[in-house]
């Protein structure tokens, strides 16, 4: 019954996703940990971009970007995870790198 909080530093943040239990922030590392903040509020309030309805991503982990047929798009980040865009989102996300 130990509760702990680990205190992550906004660069070692891959991305931010929401699910059913929860928002989750992923370090680039891979580990996960549960956070009280909403997407919106960390969206507001940290340098992470939103790529998709329930995801945030730190732009300085973004090594590819895979674009599908559909219209649809899938981010490759530099630790092998990969972080889905969404046809919203795709437009800003390459405004923000200069695509």
């Amino acid at each position: 019954g130990h509760s702990r909080i680990y205190l992550l530093q906004m660069k070692d943040v891959a991305f931010v996703s929401s699910r059913m239990s929860g928002v989750y922030v992923t370090s680039h590392e891979g580990k996960e940990g549960f956070t009280e903040l909403t997407l919106r509020t960390l969206e507001s309030r940290t340098p992470l971009l939103r790529c998709h309805r329930q995801y945030l991503v730190n732009l300085a982990h973004l090594q590819e970007i895979r674009l599908e047929d559909n219209g649809q798009a899938e981010l490759i980040l530099r630790n092998g995870l990969t972080v889905p865009v969404s046809r919203r989102y795709l437009k800003s996300l390459k405004e923000a790198i200069g695509l």
